[in-house]
């Protein structure tokens, strides 16, 4: 079952674990560098767009979409969908992944922990996708600014 705990991150990262908003940003971030700029008109590059769905059909708590998006704003355009269908654009015959967007299906989210495993399928369109295991841990930091310790993927590995 996907965890739907409203947090913002703070609590679970002072404490050394990571939570669900950690996790979902872990994976945004990961993503963000993985994917190849989309250039706009311009030739200036755009921040990713990137989908997350729950991927046991369980709607993800708002209050960490709401931190997620704040977190990752200068990172990643992050949709939140109910509905994995929502993502994909049927207007082409590929059916690509909207706004040149990658999804993230989210297997189910273990209990917070200092190190978890999450099972994940990446779609770049309907029928172009792959299934990954993250390993996601809590981080540590040593910055003055007091910004929180952020989550990071630590490893990948394709199923």
């Amino acid at each position: 079952m996907f965890a739907l705990a409203a947090c913002n991150g703070d609590d679970a990262a002072s404490s050394g674990v990571v939570d669900t908003a950690d996790a979902i940003a872990a994976m945004v971030t990961w993503q963000a560098e993985e994917q190849e700029p989309v250039l706009d008109d311009n030739g200036e590059a755009q921040l990713p767009v990137i989908f997350v769905v729950a991927g046991d059909g369980a709607d993800i708590d708002v209050g960490v979409q709401a931190s997620v998006a704040e977190a990752m704003v200068d990172t990643a355009t992050v949709r939140f969908a109910d509905d994995v269908d929502d993502t994909f654009d049927s207007g082409f015959e590929n059916q690509p992944v909207r706004d040149d967007g990658v999804l993230l299906l989210v297997g189910p989210m273990p209990d917070a922990a200092e190190t978890i495993t999450i099972d994940l399928d990446r779609y770049e369109a309907v029928d172009e996708w792959e299934t990954l295991q993250l390993e996601i841990t809590a981080g540590t930091t040593d910055d003055s600014d007091g910004s929180p310790p952020l989550a990071s993927v630590t490893s990948v590995t394709q199923l």
